[in-house]
């Protein structure tokens, strides 16, 4: 009996259903703005919803988007993105992206940087970031 239970939760684990591909950052200085990037692919049959990232080198993490008005390009804060149930979505320069507000260290290219990305459904997922430019 108890190797049955063994086996089931040996073979039963959840599979990952949020997917974290291609994570990078543009290097910048302390007290410095930079923004983060990657793409998320959702596996699962549900939509989940990212709502926060964590990075302990950036007095603030903001999740943000670019936006063309009036023939002007801005960025503004956004409160989540919504990733639907078998998509996937990108982060990407000129698009949504992830800024780190008043890094507290250099963040030099060639590093890698780990971030703790929260969503609804899928909770905490942990990823690493390489520093590079692009």
């Amino acid at each position: 009996m108890i190797l049955l239970l063994i086996l089931n939760f040996l073979f039963n684990q959840p599979k990952d259903e949020i997917i974290i591909k291609d994570a990078w950052l543009r290097p910048n200085g302390k007290g410095m703005t930079t923004a983060l990037y990657f793409n998320i692919e959702n596996a699962g049959k549900q939509a989940d919803t990212l709502f926060q990232v964590d990075f302990e080198f950036a007095a603030r993490v903001e999740i943000h988007e670019t936006y063309e008005k009036d023939g002007m390009m801005g960025m503004r804060k956004v409160e989540h993105i919504i990733i639907k149930e078998g998509n996937s979505f990108s982060l990407k320069p000129g698009a949504h992206h992830i800024m780190l507000i008043k890094l507290k260290k250099d963040i030099n290219d060639g590093k890698q940087e780990e971030f703790l990305l929260h969503f609804k459904k899928a909770g905490e997922i942990k990823i690493t970031a390489e520093v590079k430019k692009q």
